[in-house]
């Protein structure tokens, strides 16, 4: 390639940093802080050999190795448990914060016009896709160093340097190597919103895959890209080699987006868009209906995603109840009715961890459809609706409407998944009500998340992306609190905190009444914000 095509890169590398420093501030002190607080806390919560044994029971359970990761071969110390529990975690957490970055600053900037006002000036072609790319790898590099040094600082019983290093620098490989992997799908799309859904379905099979191979066979998941995390073996063998895959990946993919990014035109795809039809379809007359027709692919998707993701989690029931495999002594002690019984409870235990990934997944599509109340405002889109007879509170309920329609059905098709892959592979049948407990259950959290980002529209619009954090924030607490053995009132932080334990456990339905009161409010709250408000106009 000739140098005149990545003539400016530094400096528009430079301009990105002045321009997103707040963006990039924030997340690298949230990962940042997020690591080493975590880091610093272990030694407190498995610093004697009886808490390392019994946490380690759990993450060997094949429910536990779905969600985290296989374990490797003992004997095991504090830093074995800390690496088990935060490298997937973080891994999924930097591909997410790589994915926003890139495809916002590359196909995000083309389809705003900005990109084709950059390149009116004396800068390269490939300028703008360098300087992007160039600015992943530095955030990258810089939170994989804080990393190591926070583990240096932080001395974890059982931790070495190679293995700080090792661990820090591969969670930044990682992140880098789904920034590459979302550059080359921001040149097959001509819009950010394929963009993100397609990039988000290549991790989603990733992930899928890697669950797949860690709970059948281990070996398989080296064929994985998103596997490579666990294969560090972190203050065990200290294994160099997936930073080194992940490192070549992200050449390969890095190259290929230059070429195809070289081989089209600005502002559009090399997957073009399909012409729509000459003219509107009779459904075509609401903004309900409309933003069904911008949104059907990304709500389908994620849809049957979340029921694929479902379903393969429930394939794995018949390993986790299975009590006569894992401990023959039971069939002595107790009689085959009783057996199923404790079966189906260990199951329901499971299900009471995985509802609440379901609930935070189910909300990404359903926020993201009101903040589009913000975005098309700022890109003028909702100009061209707001010049026509409909009213402002037609817009806000019929986004709302959909919206939430959207959180629901989603997160039905989680739970829907986790019945018939469950029931595809257990010798005794669970029962729907199982599942519907759970959705009843987690529907009124749910309905609060959305009524928060309604809130956020009507009265502080530019704020919006602040739920994201919250909605981050929730599951970490939900999902690691007993693990990390957070304190019971950080639970109470988010609405999912009051959720006492479903479907192991009834759900309360005083909560549920209370927290949908709360979110009708903040609806009705949100609701006065944008109607009093001015437009955005950026």
């Amino acid at each position: 390639m000739k140098s005149e095509r990545f003539q400016k890169t530094f400096f528009l590398t430079r301009f990105s940093f002045k321009r997103d420093w707040l963006r990039l501030s924030v997340w690298t002190v949230v990962l940042i802080g997020l690591f080493v607080g975590v880091a610093a806390k272990f030694n407190g919560l498995y610093g004697s050999k009886n808490a390392i044994e019994q946490i380690i029971k759990t993450l060997k359970t094949p429910a536990m190795v779905s969600l985290f990761g296989k374990m490797p071969s003992g004997p095991y110390t504090t830093a074995d448990v800390f690496a088990s529990e935060m490298t997937v975690f973080m891994a999924i957490i930097a591909a997410i914060m790589n994915f926003y970055f890139i495809i916002h600053n590359t196909r995000g900037e083309e389809e705003d016009g900005i990109l084709e006002m950059i390149q009116a000036h004396s800068v390269g072609r490939l300028s703008n896709l360098s300087a992007a790319l160039l600015e992943v790898f530095i955030l990258n590099l810089v939170i994989g160093l804080i990393y190591s040094l926070g583990l240096q600082f932080a001395n974890l019983a059982g931790t070495d340097t190679n293995g700080n290093f090792l661990l820090g620098l591969g969670l930044g490989a990682v992140g880098f190597m789904f920034a590459s992997i979302a550059a080359v799908i921001a040149q097959l799309t001509d819009n950010s919103r394929t963009a993100s859904i397609l990039s988000y379905l290549v991790f989603g099979i990733m992930y899928i895959a890697r669950m797949i191979t860690d709970v059948s066979h281990s070996k398989y998941t080296w064929l994985v890209p998103m596997g490579w995390v666990e294969k560090f073996s972190t203050y065990k063998d200290n294994n160099w080699l997936p930073v080194l895959l992940m490192l070549i990946l992200s050449i390969i993919m890095t190259l290929l987006a230059f070429y195809l990014n070289s081989h089209r035109d600005v502002g559009s795809g090399l997957i073009a868009t399909r012409a729509g039809k000459s003219h509107a379809s009779i459904f075509l007359r609401g903004p309900i209906s409309l933003s069904w027709r911008l949104n059907r692919v990304s709500i389908l998707v994620w849809f049957f995603g979340i029921m694929i993701l479902g379903a393969t989690y429930g394939s794995v029931f018949n390993t986790i109840g299975d009590i006569l495999k894992t401990n023959p002594m039971m069939k002595q002690l107790l009689d085959t009715k009783a057996i199923n019984a404790a079966n189906i409870l260990i199951i329901k235990e499971f299900i009471a961890l995985l509802v609440i990934v379901f609930a935070v997944l189910a909300l990404v599509p359903g926020i993201s459809l009101i903040n589009y109340l913000k975005t098309g405002e700022s890109k003028g889109y909702l100009e061209i609706i707001h010049a026509t007879p409909t009213s402002r509170t037609r817009l806000y309920f019929s986004t709302l409407f959909l919206a939430t329609l959207t959180s629901i059905a989603v997160f039905f098709g989680g739970l829907y998944g986790l019945y018939i892959g469950g029931n595809a592979v257990m010798s005794h049948y669970l029962d729907f009500s199982i599942f519907l407990r759970s959705f009843y259950g987690y529907l009124s959290p749910l309905l609060v998340l959305i009524g928060i980002s309604a809130f956020l529209i009507g009265w502080l619009p530019k704020l919006v992306a602040i739920n994201y954090g919250y909605l981050i924030l929730a599951f970490f607490i939900q999902y690691f609190g007993k693990l990390l053995k957070l304190p019971d009132w950080s639970a109470k932080i988010s609405p999912f905190g009051f959720i006492d334990k479903v479907p192991v456990k009834n759900f309360d339905i005083a909560t549920f009444w209370w927290q949908i009161g709360i979110a009708v409010i903040l609806i009705g709250i949100g609701y006065i914000g944008y109607r009093r408000r001015d437009l955005i106009i950026n």
